[in-house]
């Protein structure tokens, strides 16, 4: 699992002049170098003209894709949303075990925050958190239905959700705790660390619902 500060400082390019018809390519190339300038130096790192420079195009053309920096932000955030997705996704096909299930989907999605730092931090506390709020409620939704199965579709919705919501707090709260340290202060095994905050989440869902059965 990488750590902050993995990531190589991005670099200006030169970029091939896209012809008639290719401005998706162009607008690909504006969201991936605003990503890498994200992950090397932070949020205010991402301006117009820092994102220009890197693709190699002049400042009004990334303006023609994005009317300002809000706007890009905002669009680097829900692509930051749907890789924490595909992390949970890459777990392969929901286990039988519905609670073998919500432990991977839970230790990817620590693994997610911790292996991509600035970008969870630029979702889960920058301007565009609220921008992002129907993508992160889909990401919500994933999670919950990985809670129904381990609870049962006797259970009541309200019970569920307040499950999920306990669960993603929990997560929320062990990789934000690292964000806020220096990295010398992380564990060394962060693997290990997805592992034991997965399982006592997980755990902890195993007991709330066989006590809900009793």
């Amino acid at each position: 699992m990488a750590g902050p500060g993995d990531t190589d400082s991005p670099r200006p390019r030169r970029r091939i002049r896209a012809r008639r018809g290719e401005g998706g390519r162009l607008y690909g190339e504006i969201l991936e170098a605003a990503e890498a300038l994200l992950d090397a130096s932070g949020e205010d790192a991402v301006t117009i003209r820092a994102v220009a420079q890197r693709v190699g195009v002049s400042n009004p053309a990334v303006y023609l894709h994005f009317a300002d920096r809000p706007a890009l932000l905002r669009t680097v955030s829900l692509r930051v949303w749907d890789r924490l997705d595909e992390y949970m996704a890459d777990t392969g096909p929901a286990a039988a075990d519905p609670f073998t299930d919500l432990n991977n989907r839970c230790a990817a999605y620590i693994r997610f925050g911790l292996d991509h730092p600035l970008r969870y931090r630029l979702v889960a506390s920058g301007p565009a958190t609220e921008a992002t709020a129907q993508v992160a409620n889909a990401c919500f939704r994933s999670m919950r239905h990985a809670v129904r199965r381990c609870a049962g579709d006797g259970a009541e919705d309200a019970a569920v959700t307040a499950l999920t919501r306990a669960v993603c707090a929990c997560l929320h709260g062990a990789v934000s705790l690292l964000l806020l340290q220096p990295i010398s202060a992380w564990p060394r095994d962060l693997e290990g660390y997805a592992q034991d905050v997965a399982a006592l989440a997980t755990r902890g869902v195993f007991s709330l619902c066989a006590d809900k059965k009793r």
